[in-house]
């Protein structure tokens, strides 16, 4: 999908970003298109997954409206804004959470992933509502300009590791409520989480990972994993490339 011009960012919504390391939310279409494209997505989290265990990793690798929804203008244009034009589609997340889930604890993307540099730019896209209710992201804004080492997480958490809690505060935490159809950017070092889900209100939204040219993927999810490119070119050629599921 091109770019937008509408959907450029501004000077200083990009400084912004550099100062806080996230921007939004933004609006991708309105909660009633949503509620189409979720729908879809109930369907496809029903189906078993080309490329993972996990039904909710990488769906946009096998349907069409997963990778629309990923790459969609309204997304690529304001990363292309801050990023650059040549951009790489690397991984997609459903996260799922329904009443009762575990919190997420509060983390820096980088601790996780296989990529080096490990430089990327992540959308959070509301395919329910996402209010503190039902355990909204939060983020921390400028917690990005500190690496944080990463200790072992308790039980009652839904990852393993998580940020080490003497090394940074929470007074400064942005409940980021969203309607469906909205979205948040961040990179790969800002701080964020999101609360037990105590509600009787499930919560899902889409994680969405671009990469520029010049990172490399270093361990793949799958032997038929690769990246997609949705904007501009790959001058580098470090990472495998496919084309998106064919149109339905």
């Amino acid at each position: 999908m091109p770019t937008r011009k509408k959907d450029r960012l501004a000077t200083t919504a990009i400084d912004q970003f550099r100062t806080d390391g996230y921007l939004g939310p933004y609006k991708l279409c309105e909660p009633e298109e949503m509620a189409t494209v979720r729908c879809d997505v109930e369907r496809v989290l029903q189906t078993p997954s080309p490329d993972h265990d996990t039904l909710a990793h990488n769906r946009h690798l096998d349907h069409r409206c997963i990778y629309d929804l990923a790459a969609h203008p309204a997304i690529v244009s304001r990363m292309a804004s801050i990023y650059g034009e040549d951009l790489l589609l690397w991984r997609t997340n459903f996260f799922v959470k329904e009443p009762g889930a575990k919190a997420i604890p509060w983390h820096q993307d980088y601790n996780y992933w296989p990529l080096e540099p490990p430089v990327i730019i992540s959308a959070w896209i509301a395919i329910d509502p996402s209010t503190e209710a039902n355990s909204c992201l939060q983020l921390i804004p400028g917690s990005h300009r500190n690496l944080l080492p990463h200790v072992s997480a308790g039980k009652e958490m839904a990852f393993q590791e998580m940020a080490d809690p003497t090394g940074f505060d929470t007074d400064d935490a942005r409940l980021i409520e969203m309607q469906p159809g909205e979205f948040v950017l961040f990179n790969e070092r800002t701080l964020h989480h999101s609360a037990p889900n105590t509600s009787d209100m499930r919560r899902v939204g889409l994680a969405v990972r671009v990469i520029v040219p010049l990172v490399k993927v270093l361990k793949w999810d799958s032997p038929s994993h690769a990246l997609m490119q949705i904007s501009g070119r790959d001058p580098l050629g470090f990472n495998r490339v496919a084309q998106p599921p064919p149109i339905a």
